[in-house]
This record gives structure tokens, C-alpha cells and sequence, in this order.
């Protein structure tokens, strides 16, 4: 099968590798022909070379994990042959034709969903969601969101849903934070979080009670986020981090009696589901993410402009037909 490979930072080849196979005496597990894949921005670090002592190249089909398709084989009574399902890889491996994915990490897609790339968007919805119901009740909470990016929209977007109450969004791209306010921030501020505390403290702008850190992948927005709420405020932890030990500003944490709270992997059965019933209920209003399409041939351009914050992307979503393997899938994974 067709696979792409980071043979070094912001390079992909395309490489023929072996067909996964499906161990029938393993239960719950489905083998997925790969239709549609989105990009996440804790897949950028390992495209452009930000991971320490990652040796390259990297493994076939790395980093993507937000993927739906259609099921070939299963070994569980819930997904037949032909179901469209929103699945996870194992081991991040989405850029190919096939992969295999647990069915604890996938949701079935009904018919009545007839643009299958949108539903790329499940995935990222789950955590959003789950990161929410870390914080409980948020209704009339004051919230900030550090970083607009499509994790940051969808943030801003829940929280109108849930009745917070001023929410803030906080990004120097002026083009996210204008899509911010569409989604239901009262106001946005155009600049890094740092140069927010100095115009807060400057113009007197009232601290909030949650500040939700979407950006990840360096140290300083953390810290930033401590300055922004008020004191027993809470932080969320959702950006992912590049490196192991942070370096914390552990008294202005400290003075201000603050919580911090960590956001990362949730229960995905439970969750995909819920984003799922979301997306179904909200589908044309979350269709709106998706600011970009590309064809898996242009995958490497995809990413770079990801990387890079082009044209206004919020969400891409690659389309893998051009790859179709007309010959179809030989179920003794012969065929490569």
C-alpha cells in the first residue's frame, strides 16, 4: 500500500510499505481504508523537526491520528465491512491507505452525514469536550483562551454553547481572532499573552476565572496563563508539551491559591460518542472549521501551510482518494 514518510523535517516521501494485517484472534479491533485525515497541531513538532533526539526518518503513515474511513475487516460485532467510521491509528499511523484502529477508539458515521471529510472534526471535539467537563459547571464563568487555533476556536465555541460568560480570545494572528468573535468571543486581543498582561495591567481589564492554554509546544504561555486569571482561578493545561520538565513561576501560582488542570486523553469511547451526538446535532455550524481542503498528493504543502499559519487556516482536511487501490484489498494482506 501507499504510505507517506517524514524522511527529515518538513520533507514527506511516498514509500510502498506492507498492508497491515488484522490478527482475527485479537476481539475489538477493525482494519479502516483511509478516506479522509485532518491535521492536529500536536502532529506539526515531529513534521518540522521540533521533538528533541527524534531520529528520522520517521515511521510510515506518521503523524496522523484525526482519520475516518471505511471499515474492511473487524473482529467485533459493532463494525461490519462498509461501516464509515472516525477512528484513531494505532500508533498514529493515518497517512496511509489502511490502518488499524481499536474500536474503543472509533465511532460509527451514520448516512445522514454526507460530507465524510467534516467528520474528521469528531476527534478534536472529544478533547475539547472532555477538557470542559475537567473544569465542571462554567456557566458565567469568566474564560480566556490562549491561542485561536482550530483547538482554540473549538474551545471558544463550546463555551458560548455552555453559557460561560465573557470569554475572551487571545492570539497575534488577526485573522483567528476575527473568527473568534464569529464563534462567540466578546472580545479578542490581537497579541502575544504576554503583551496581553502588559495591556490588561495598563488599561485595567478585569482577570478571569479560567484561562484555558491552547497553544503548547514551549514553556512561556503556561506561566502567562497564571498572570491572566484572577486569584482561586484555574488553568487548563490542554496545549501538549515538547519537553518533560517545565520551568513553572511557581509563586505567582502559589499567591494566587490557583488550580491548575490537566486535559489530555480522555476515556475515548465515552467521549467520541458525545462528540459525536455533538457534531450530528451542530454539523453545519462546525462544518464552518474546515477552512481548507487539500489532495494527499499536496500533503507535504498541507502541513507547511499548517505549520506556517497560511491564508487563515483554521482546519485542513487532506482527501486520500487519489491514492484509491482499484485492485481493492486482498484480505490475506498480500497486496502491497
Amino acid at each position: 500500500m501507499k504510505a507517506l514518510q517524514v524522511i527529515q523535517p518538513r520533507s514527506f516521501s511516498l514509500v510502498q510499505v506492507p498492508n497491515p494485517v488484522l490478527d482475527i484472534d485479537r476481539r475489538n479491533f477493525i482494519l479502516v481504508h483511509t478516506a479522509w485525515v485532518s491535521m492536529c497541531g500536536s502532529d506539526i513538532p515531529f513534521f518540522c523537526g521540533r521533538k528533541p533526539n527524534l531520529p528520522y526518518p520517521l515511521r510510515s503513515g506518521f503523524p496522523i491520528h484525526e482519520c475516518v474511513g471505511q471499515v474492511v475487516q473487524s473482529t467485533s460485532e459493532t463494525f461490519q465491512p462498509g461501516d464509515w467510521v472516525l477512528a484513531i491509528p494505532e500508533e498514529s499511523r493515518g497517512l496511509a491507505e489502511y490502518f488499524i484502529a481499536r474500536t474503543d477508539k472509533a465511532v460509527l458515521l451514520s448516512d445522514e452525514l454526507h460530507d465524510k471529510s467534516k467528520c474528521c472534526l469528531i476527534q478534536p471535539l472529544a478533547t475539547v469536550i472532555n477538557g470542559l467537563d475537567r473544569l465542571g459547571d462554567i456557566s458565567g464563568s469568566s474564560v480566556a483562551v490562549v491561542g485561536l487555533g482550530s483547538i482554540g476556536q473549538l474551545f471558544i465555541w463550546l463555551l458560548k454553547k455552555r453559557g460561560a460568560g465573557r470569554i475572551i480570545g487571545i492570539d497575534p494572528i488577526g485573522s483567528r481572532c476575527s473568527a473568534a468573535e464569529k464563534l462567540g468571543a466578546d472580545q479578542t486581543f490581537p497579541m502575544q499573552s504576554n503583551e496581553f498582561i502588559r495591556h490588561a495591567e495598563d488599561n485595567d481589564l478585569v482577570p478571569v476565572s479560567i484561562c484555558i492554554e491552547a497553544v503548547g509546544h514551549q514553556m512561556q504561555t503556561i506561566n502567562d496563563c497564571f498572570e491572566i486569571i484572577q486569584k482561586e482561578g484555574t488553568v487548563l493545561a490542554f496545549g501538549v508539551p515538547d519537553q518533560d520538565v517545565y520551568s513553572i513561576e511557581y509563586e505567582t501560582f502559589f499567591r494566587k491559591n490557583a488550580r491548575l488542570v490537566a486535559a489530555v486523553a480522555p476515556a475515548w469511547q465515552e467521549y467520541l460518542k458525545k462528540a459525536y451526538d455533538l457534531f450530528v446535532e451542530f454539523q453545519d455550524e462546525l462544518s464552518l472549521f474546515i477552512t481548507h481542503q487539500f489532495s494527499i498528493e499536496d500533503a507535504e504543502d498541507a502541513f507547511k501551510a499548517y505549520a506556517d499559519h497560511a491564508d487563515g487556516i483554521i482546519k485542513a482536511v487532506i482527501d486520500l482518494s487519489p491514492w484509491e487501490n482499484k485492485n481493492g484489498y486482498k484480505l490475506n494482506g498480500e497486496n502491497n
